[in-house]
């Protein structure tokens, strides 16, 4: 490690060589022996670029089982929960209480865009995500999925697999406000109202009036 250390700060050059190299593959079962036979010679491995493969034995498929994980000792630097169903229920608190909770709650921001470049999503996020505020300092986003995804007969698409931007279209965007303004109002003792039963928002215009349909935004 001395070596390594002292070599960088001596030489930068080596650096760009080391960046120019072509990359081989190494295989996660082959770091794992190294590490299990507390093998020495894995140090010789830095001398080279490298791209790891993930053996299939360390896969888990999407939509094969549960997996539990152990944190303890870990740190996340990424983490996305995709709910299994229609609604928000993903966001609730697996707790009988929890005085805490807090969504903060913001239809103000369609043109954010979905930052899901390792995500598995499970489906095409094309024009297909609504960013609505923040639960616990997460991002939440509001995803109109395929319906055959909610039914559960869909090919599941590669972690992080997009053909466009995700923001959605100006008309879904604006459906999506005026069915959460559908929701906030029906919420007791909430000052949420929406000013006719019968939503006429205007789903092309340019700037569209919320105020004289809903308070909500």
């Amino acid at each position: 490690m001395n070596e390594i250390l002292a070599s960088s700060l001596r030489d930068a050059a080596n650096i760009d060589v080391f960046n120019t190299m072509r990359p081989n593959p190494v295989k996660l079962s082959v770091l794992k022996k190294f590490f299990e036979d507390e093998d020495e010679s894995a140090v010789d491995l830095l001398s080279r670029r490298h791209t790891i493969e993930i053996d299939e034995g360390f896969r888990v498929r999407p939509a094969t089982g549960s997996m539990k994980l152990i944190t303890d000792n870990c740190m996340i630097d990424y983490h996305l929960t995709v709910a299994n169903s229609i609604g928000l229920g993903s966001l609730l608190p697996d707790a009988a209480n929890s005085p805490w909770f807090c969504l903060n709650l913001n239809l103000t921001m369609p043109y954010r865009n979905f930052k899901g470049k390792h995500a598995m999503v499970g489906f095409d996020t094309k024009g297909r995500m609504l960013y609505i505020g923040q639960c616990r300092s997460e991002d939440v986003f509001l995803a109109m999925a395929p319906n055959d995804f909610v039914s559960g007969h869909y090919q599941h698409c590669a972690a992080g697999y997009f053909s466009g931007p995700s923001v959605m279209s100006q008309r879904h965007y604006r459906q999506m406000v005026m069915m959460m303004a559908h929701f906030l109002a029906e919420i007791p003792a909430c000052g949420y109202s929406n000013q006719v039963d019968v939503y006429e928002m205007d789903l092309n215009v340019p700037k569209p009036n919320w105020s004289l349909v809903t308070n909500v935004l």
